[in-house]
């Protein structure tokens, strides 16, 4: 390969390429682009100063360490782009020795490699004459020091200074000069002070701001609302207060808006609100309070509503959550009152759903189980930042595939009645709370089908009989939590039920077996036995509806139809459809949007989605003759 003089692009990029990289590339001497991103490639760089034409230079994402002085690229007059960032313990120093570039660099990224840690980690001083800046990202590097207000005059469209120790406030407009930068990534900071009032005069052309985790406050500028291309909203993890301002919800473009942690309070949102582009919504741990408001149903493509720990109140009705979108709705740690709303059983998107910690009465509706997302795994990429958090375990969903983040908490709350066996048909659960409730009968036996589940608390409610033997199967099941009910019998002896500590299991009286001190006489197998039984007619109890539905319309059954293959490119998720249901219900995907982090951007991808479920095969297949 090294052979290839006239070779002008080299890309070995995502191969996981292991090794030093061959130093006679510096042999290619019409080489322009040179990209070994996001391999395993060790070794020296120092090759790289010797390919005179080289213009694209993207080492990013790499194994590379030890100390690297930019200054090997000086006589390399046509670098225009040069990314370093993330290799394994990498040293960049672009003060020692002293150096005068010959280039006029325009993408400049160097994202988390200790820059300049040996010279106070000092901003890139050579920047000072860069005149062609477009893309700057110096993110994770330990840079402290006053905010570097001139970078927001020379960067054209794209700066990251990220997790990074800059102080001082943020800089106001001088001399009604409107400058061109259309990202701006200043979080993780010490930042304080208020936000400028005309930064939509500042700042016009920007698309992404994210400002999150500093210490900024005072009350939020209306004019943000005024930047016509300010899709992208993060001030999250700040010391806002007051109330949000009608300038800002009123017509704006947001399709992602953060206000978390901050002290925000008053209505949930402006009344008169309108943002028809929003799919994120983050509102959590502030002090609003009342209900939803009704002008959300505005954002018909509402993704992630997530208003968790403030002073809401009220009933949720069907009209507050017909999102058709809906992919996560978490209300937990609310005053949230009444019925479990129906509408959710009609969510075929829906993945996570947080009621926790609110006054939810009623019973737990069964027809949870017809949603899709918990049912079948997708097949769709999709990555979403969201943290999760159940009793015992607490899931970060930073670049989690969407795929995986399963989950339902509806734990300290008044439900009442038997737990659905149907929930037993969510096969890719990851976590189910249903603890501190008032909830009777037995432990579903069918939650043996739920081979995904990481977490399962029960405990703090009102269930009888005995833990069904099948469940100590469950090999996948990293927490369970059966606590303070009025179970009985021998503990099921499994791969992990008897691993588990005791304090799982207090509370039970009639529990005996390991890992409680209690042992077990013969009259408790008696017991398990009789549960057994009496559970098996309950659940058979529960299927003849069903049963009696599914021979009726077994006579008249039309040929089984396929579903509509969903598809975003390259990206195949065919599904099928329920003989007896011909409703369809679109699927989601989230698509990494180029201009912003991949982590926040939401696509659609509709199809047909409907399963039916185990328990209804079997039975449809006996109605018409056929072996289960």
């Amino acid at each position: 390969m090294c052979k290839l003089r006239n070779l002008q692009l080299l890309d070995l990029s995502s191969n996981l390429i292991e090794g030093d990289v061959p130093s006679c590339l510096a042999n290619m001497s019409s080489l322009k682009i040179l990209d070994l991103s996001r391999n395993q490639f060790e070794g020296d760089l120092s090759f790289l100063s010797n390919i005179s034409q080289i213009e694209v230079v993207d080492v990013s994402h790499n194994l590379f360490q030890g100390l690297i002085p930019l200054s090997i690229f000086a006589n390399l007059s046509k670098l225009s782009h040069l990314d370093l960032s993330y290799n394994h313990m990498l040293e960049v120093d672009t003060e020692s020795p002293t150096w005068y570039p010959s280039f006029q660099i325009q993408h400049l990224l160097l994202a988390g490699c200790n820059l300049n840690r040996r010279s106070n980690h000092l901003i890139p001083s050579f920047l000072f004459s860069q005149y062609s800046l477009q893309t700057i990202d110096l993110s994770n590097n330990f840079l402290d020091g006053s905010f570097p207000t001139w970078m927001l005059h020379n960067v054209s469209s794209m700066l990251r200074l990220r997790s990074n120790s800059f102080v001082g406030e943020f800089p106001h407009a001088s001399q009604n000069k409107s400058l061109t930068l259309r990202e701006l990534d200043i979080s993780c900071n010490l930042l304080e002070g208020p936000l400028p009032t005309t930064i939509n005069v500042f700042l016009p052309k920007l698309y992404a701001f994210n400002a999150s985790s500093n210490q900024f406050a005072g009350t939020l500028p209306p004019s943000l609302g005024e930047m016509q291309n300010l899709e992208h909203l993060d001030l999250s993890n700040n010391r806002f207060s007051g109330v949000i301002p009608n300038g800002l919800t009123k017509n704006s473009p947001f399709w992602y808006l953060n206000l978390s942690n901050n002290s925000l309070g008053g209505e949930l949102l402006p009344k008169d609100c309108k943002m028809t582009e929003l799919k994120w919504l983050l509102l959590h741990h502030n002090h609003f309070v009342g209900n939803i408001p009704s002008c959300l149903s505005n954002s018909l493509s509402l993704f992630l509503l997530d208003v968790r720990h403030n002073n809401l109140s009220g009933i949720i009705s069907d009209e507050k959550i017909a999102f058709a979108e809906l992919g996560a709705l978490l209300l937990g740690v609310n005053r949230f009152g009444g019925s479990i709303p129906q509408q959710l059983c009609r969510k075929q998107k829906l993945h996570l759903l947080d009621l926790s910690n609110n006054n939810f009465s009623g019973s737990i509706p069964s027809c949870l189980s017809n949603n899709l997302s918990w049912r079948k795994k997708f097949e769709e990429n999709s990555w979403v930042p969201i943290d999760f958090t159940t009793k015992g375990n607490s899931y970060s969903y930073q670049g989690i595939p969407l795929t995986l983040m399963t989950g339902i908490d509806l734990s300290s709350n008044q439900l009442t009645d038997a737990i659905p066996i149907q929930l037993g048909e969510l096969l890719e659960l990851l976590s189910l709370n249903l603890s501190h409730n008032l909830l009777t009968g037995h432990f579903p036996a069918s939650f043996q089908n739920l081979t995904t589940l990481d977490s399962l608390d029960l405990s703090h409610n009102k269930l009888t009989g005995h833990i069904p033997p099948e469940i100590g199967q469950m090999k996948s099941l990293g927490t369970f939590n059966v606590a303070c009910n009025d179970l009985s019998g021998r503990i099921p002896f499994g791969y992990h039920l008897s691993t588990f500590s005791d304090s799982s299991y207090v509370g039970n009286p009639k529990l005996c077996g390991e890992p409680l001190s209690k042992e077990c006489s013969e009259d408790y197998s008696h017991d398990n036995e009789d549960d057994e039984k009496e559970e098996s007619h309950t659940e058979e109890d529960a299927l003849s509806e069903k049963d009696t539905l599914i021979q009726i319309l077994a006579s008249a059954r039309r040929p089984r139809r396929t579903g509509e293959d969903a598809y975003y490119d390259d990206v195949m998720s065919p599904r099928k459809i329920r003989p007896f249901d011909d409703d369809k219900g679109p699927l989601v995907a989230v698509k990494p949007d180029p201009r912003v982090d991949s982590q926040a951007t939401v696509y659609i991808a509709n199809f047909h989605a409907a399963q039916i479920s185990e328990s209804e095969r079997q039975i449809f297949q006996q109605s018409a003759g056929k072996p289960s």
